[in-house]
């Protein structure tokens, strides 16, 4: 395989094109339980603009959800995006602040030359990230995908699992046709039948199984590690760092109560993503995400994840980990906790 760097987009298209949202007047949250505590953000530092990137409003949903959107003193905009690759695409064009993506998108991306550094993570259970076959299909093991086209979004966690669960079970992406699309495309394709499996994550895998459509022949147990990171531009963490330290303070204490109240997280996410309650909460029990601290545990599995890539040929400059984690926005001792206690 030969390595692509994501094309740098425009400022303006990139804003443009993600729907971008000021975090206010949304819809009101449901609270049934007590909000884990965050430091208190400076009053000194009142006002200005924090840009960031979403995807498919996850961490809107969340800060929405669980009453963390109240009392903000500075605006808080989001840009919406379907996948990882955009949400880095427009970290590196510097459209946004800060974005949130997966391990395997943040591998690739920074490899590459991202101007950013990882400031907050978050851990997930496996089983969300799976590899889809339609409903009907006479594909029963991995071994059965010989000669099949399968897709996933190139560099994403998906396309991970995909050649993990090949070399696990004595295959490689030689013996495959991996065809590199979007979720958007991936999905169409994948109903049409143009390719034969998809590998994909949380809420596109709810959405197949819940609807019946599709079911999931191996998912990501056993075969490798889904932590998720908030990275922020070099720029923002040198003017904005106080802005970036009381959002990923939100987002832990919003990933806590959501833990505690999935339903209802669900129901919120479920009407910003236009999903049903059912297909909402399926997502959210597979996937789990609980806040933790950007330490030596979350930078080994990065560089593990970099590693696996440099060895498939995705990845072609040496990539060191330790250099592109910031640990200095850190979370409280009391949050990660409950984290812990809640998880």
């Amino acid at each position: 395989m030969t390595n692509h760097r994501p094309s740098i987009l425009s400022r303006r298209r990139l804003l443009s094109g993600a729907g971008t949202a000021a975090a206010t007047g949304l819809l009101a949250p449901v609270l049934a339980a007590p909000l884990p505590s965050r430091p208190a953000f400076a009053a000194t530092a009142a006002g200005g603009t924090l840009k960031v990137g979403d995807q498919r409003a996850t961490i809107r949903s969340l800060l929405e959800a669980s009453g963390q959107l109240k009392d903000i003193p500075y605006t808080l905009e989001f840009a919406d995006f379907p996948a990882a690759a955009p949400v880095l695409e427009a970290l590196n064009a510097g459209a946004i602040d800060a974005g949130f993506a997966g391990d395997a998108a943040h591998a690739f991306a920074l490899s590459n030359g991202l101007p950013a550094k990882i400031i907050a993570a978050a851990r997930s259970d496996p089983r969300c990230i799976g590899l889809l076959v339609r409903k009907d299909s006479p594909i029963r093991t991995v071994a059965d995908l010989k000669g099949r086209t399968i897709t996933a979004v190139r560099g994403s966690i998906g396309h991970y699992l995909v050649v993990a669960a090949l070399k696990a079970n004595g295959l490689s992406v030689n013996d495959v046709t991996l065809a590199f699309l979007q979720p958007t495309e991936a999905k169409s394709a994948f109903s049409n039948g143009t390719v034969d499996a998809w590998a994909i994550w949380t809420l596109y895998v709810a959405q197949e199984v819940v609807a019946g459509t599709g079911r999931v022949l191996v998912d990501g147990r056993g075969l490798l590690n889904n932590n998720a990171f908030i990275s922020a531009t070099d720029v923002a963490i040198a003017q904005k760092r106080t802005l970036l330290q009381d959002y990923v303070a939100r987002v832990a204490a919003a990933r806590i109560w959501a833990l505690g109240n999935a339903e209802q997280y669900a129901r919120i996410w479920g009407d910003l993503v236009k999903v049903t309650p059912d297909v909402a909460v399926a997502a959210y029990t597979l996937e789990r995400f609980r806040p933790v601290a950007v330490d030596d545990g979350i930078v080994a599995d990065l560089q593990t994840t970099a590693d696996f890539y440099t060895g498939i040929g995705v990845i072609q400059k040496p990539f060191t980990a330790v250099a592109h984690a910031d640990r200095s926005f850190s979370l409280d001792a009391g949050l990660l906790a409950e984290s812990a206690r809640a998880g």
